[in-house]
């Protein structure tokens, strides 16, 4: 879902070395290793922005909450950590991340070239790049400047994205953040109830999520019964139905999100997402095609089509990012893995009944799938 980015990202984002301790990274990095061995590249280069740091944040531990970051990880010998900060905020941005070496950003040429003259060779040496089509022209150029003719970079984000997965660790933080959307959603249901117009209802749930130390919140809500979704305005109008709203809260770096639907009696519409919904999760497990999760959610929400603000897709992988890719199209070609967590959504909008949606968080492992968020059930 399109949600509205916040123009400062607040909450706690230290590096927890209770949740994420050594040896995880230790694990992390075993990965990136063989990635580079395997693609013979000397080092990794990933770059990370305050709107997407997915990448970054797994391998280095870091969040970008203003700017940028850039981790430099070599085959062999330590990572530097390049961030757009001030001199004065380095000692704080070092609280948030395992790598030692942290460096600001605007000195550029002291603080990155120094780490390139040290793999000089004779010829011009490999390095995967990962989030590179999100940097500014402007810090690629000066980037590409400190390259010279002695690198080459080759375009790593596949690669990496593979060494990537919900460990054990990690499932336990989106288990977190799953706790904490529940909370939110509730929330904002409540509230609606209680006579709030669908905007005063967001705002109480975003309180909510503040209070149980969320990062971040987004929230959508329909203005015009379900037909549509629209991000916070400030119009607070007075109490409409049926409500169709969507929360996404991150917590302890990770993602977690819902769909809210609720009306003030029966909805035969919502009764037939929650049924198509039912048919995906149903569907879902390991080597599953993405394909045929989309044919019986679609099956299942017949006659109903899929409600337009879906863009055509049931879900997607959720992580470290709100989209981790892994659309779930009609022509989707990949399959569930294990170790996957994916948030899987269904809706439909009836010009009489208004509309409706449902969603699901799953983690997918080798013997079937876990439920870690649903929507609840619709009154019958």
């Amino acid at each position: 879902m399109r949600t509205v980015h916040p123009s400062i990202v607040i909450g706690p984002y230290t590096w927890d070395q209770d949740r994420v301790p050594r040896d995880e990274i230790q694990i992390r990095m075993d990965g990136l290793n063989r990635a580079m061995d395997a693609n013979g590249w000397k080092a990794v280069l990933i770059y990370g922005d305050a709107v997407e740091h997915s990448a970054l944040a797994y391998f280095s531990s870091f969040t970008t909450r203003l700017r940028w970051g850039l981790a430099l990880f070599p085959r062999a010998g330590e990572p530097r950590l390049l961030a757009s900060v001030t001199p004065r905020d380095v000692p704080a941005m070092r609280l948030m991340t395992w790598i030692a070496d942290v460096h600001s950003g605007w000195n550029w040429q002291s603080a990155f070239d120094p780490w390139l003259a040290g793999f000089a060779g004779d010829g011009p040496i490999d390095v995967g790049s990962v989030g590179f089509d999100l940097m500014r022209p402007p810090l690629f150029q000066s980037l590409e400047t400190s390259l010279g003719n002695r690198f080459r970079l080759h375009q790593a984000d596949a690669a990496v994205a593979a060494c990537r997965s919900a460990r054990p660790r990690g499932l336990s933080q989106i288990r977190a953040a799953s706790a904490v959307a529940r909370a939110t959603a509730e929330a904002f249901v409540a509230a609606w109830r209680s006579g709030m117009g669908v905007e005063a209802a967001a705002l109480d749930a975003e309180r909510t999520a503040r209070m149980l130390a969320a990062q971040d919140v987004r929230t959508l809500v329909s203005f015009d019964g379900g037909r549509t979704l629209a991000p916070f305005r400030g119009a607070f109008g007075a109490k409409s139905s049926p409500l169709a709203g969507y929360v996404a809260v991150k917590h302890m770096g990770y993602w977690a999100d819902m769909f809210m639907s609720a009306a003030d009696g029966p909805s035969l519409v919502a009764q037939r997402v929650a049924a198509a919904l039912d048919a995906a999760l149903h569907a879902a497990k390991p080597g599953v095609a993405a394909e045929a999760l989309f044919a019986q959610a679609s099956e299942a929400l017949a006659p109903h089509g899929l409600h337009p603000v879906l863009s055509g897709n049931i879900g997607h992988r959720i992580g470290l990012s709100q989209n981790e890719g892994g659309e779930i199209t009609r022509d989707a070609s990949h399959v569930l893995a294990p170790g996957d967590v994916y948030t899987l959504r269904v809706g439909a909008h009836d010009p009489a009944q208004g509309g409706a949606f449902a969603s699901a968080l799953i983690a997918v492992d080798a013997k079937g799938c876990e439920i870690l968020l649903r929507s609840p059930a619709p009154q019958s």
